[in-house]
């Protein structure tokens, strides 16, 4: 009896930790008030397969399902995602751990007969151990992607390992004990049906690469926009002052004239006038740095012109060194974005920016409010396909910019309110 407590103890941590390592390798992991909450996965993971080894055994046909809810539910407590992808990545264990076993069990039956009864009795352990060696040489392939696991669409694609399943169960089914012919017969079909589930690893991995290389061409392609938005304001900036300067000298010469011809009260009158009208067009934010005046007066006029308010606490950036085009990334894509989401408000609209050069630091920060909740994984904005495929794209950028300088960055929602700061070294 203490035998086969231990065997189960001992399975079931396999099972548990081969589990734990999957989801950690896809998923992130909930937050929880508590910080030892967040490693209690690998025990509850163990008390499920445990419950599992403990309790009646189903039919067959139900013994998939037992595994792949007491997988779910534990994932769905510890690992942040949807209740799909949770399905589908139960599903995916599943599939792998029953090809694995029902794969061992054919390899036995070609063996001697003599040896069938000593390796039954460990086909579990071994399968387990299989396992367990396999999600680790997949942790070790997809550790640093669990972006393009969590942007991979898998409402059509958990299919295949429910067919996977399905398919396994029938062949288990099938009692070929007492036939050579057939045992062979079954360790093809079921070898065949494992480089099947392989060439399916190996499409998900293509895609998913051919997904991140459109990513980067769209990022490379809005960064090379963006430059070019930065030297049509610059030259459309150059192109102001010239007109201003010519327009300056005819204007200086009708106040003057007006002078001479005793007309103070016309040249006074004139010169409100023309005051009024230099305070609009003129760029009055001074911060050292042209390619951060120039994107902050445009950007703090288009705001203007719908309607929305931007309260600036800048101060002195003459001595910044980040390059102009990663200025425009910043401001550009943070600004756009937080005149986006107040275009869609009715009211108060308004944008809190801050950028602040101290102490060999930039902080830079925007505030704004927004109509509809933003969900926020792994401290980035959850993309919406519906949206485009440039949707987000701009964040990325940011964030691109900010980890190139050694700096980093937390976004944040709450109650309405979208923050966004950075500190770059």
């Amino acid at each position: 009896m203490m035998e086969i407590f231990i065997k189960c103890v001992i399975l079931s941590f396999l099972m548990a930790a081969s589990c734990n390592l999957f989801f950690e390798t896809l998923l992130p992991k909930r937050t929880f008030p508590f910080r030892w909450l967040r490693h209690m996965s690998l025990p509850t993971f163990m008390v499920g397969f445990l419950l599992i080894a403990f309790t009646p055994i189903p039919p067959f046909i139900f013994q998939p399902v037992r595994f792949v809810l007491t997988v779910m539910l534990t994932a769905l407590l510890y690992f942040e995602a949807g209740l799909v992808r949770h399905m589908a990545f139960s599903l995916l264990l599943c599939s792998i751990y029953w090809i694995t076993s029902v794969f061992l069990t054919s390899l036995i039956y070609l063996l001697p007969p003599l040896l069938h009864e000593s390796l039954f009795s460990a086909v579990e352990d071994i399968a387990g151990s299989i396992f367990l060696c396999l999600i680790f040489i997949f942790h070790l392939r997809f550790k640093n992607h669990s972006d393009k696991w969590l942007s991979f669409s898998w409402t059509f694609t958990s299919f295949f390992p429910l067919l996977n399943i399905i398919v396994l169960l029938s062949l288990s089914m099938m009692d070929i004990s007492g036939n050579a012919t057939e045992n062979r017969a079954m360790f093809a079909v079921v070898s065949g049906f494992a480089v099947i589930n392989v060439c399916y690893f190996y499409f998900i991995s293509k895609t998913m690469d051919k997904e991140e290389e459109m990513q980067r061409l769209r990022l490379f392609h809005e960064r090379t926009q963006n430059q070019m938005v930065l030297y049509r304001d610059m030259q459309k900036s150059y192109d102001l002052q010239r007109r201003q300067l010519h327009d300056y000298k005819n204007q200086l010469g009708c106040i003057q004239g007006m002078l001479k011809d005793g007309q103070v009260q016309n040249a006074l009158s004139y010169v409100s006038t023309l005051t009024g009208t230099l305070s609009k067009s003129v760029c009055l934010i001074n911060t050292g740095h042209e390619v951060v005046n120039i994107m902050l007066s445009r950007k703090y006029q288009e705001a203007a012109e719908k309607g929305i308010t931007i309260t600036l606490s800048v101060n002195d950036l003459s001595t910044l060194t980040i390059s102009e085009e990663e200025i425009v990334i910043l401001l550009g894509n943070l600004l756009d974005n937080a005149i986006a989401a107040c275009e869609k408000l009715d009211f108060g609209r308004i944008i809190q920016f801050k950028m602040i050069l101290e102490s060999n630091q930039l902080i830079l920060s925007v505030r704004n409010p927004v109509k509809e909740p933003v969900l926020i994984k792994e401290n980035k904005v959850v993309t919406d396909r519906r949206r485009g495929p440039l949707h987000g794209i701009g964040l990325l950028n940011v964030d691109s910019v900010i980890q190139r300088h050694g700096g980093t960055s937390v976004l944040k929602y709450n109650n309405g309110w979208f923050y966004f700061s950075a500190i770059i070294p």
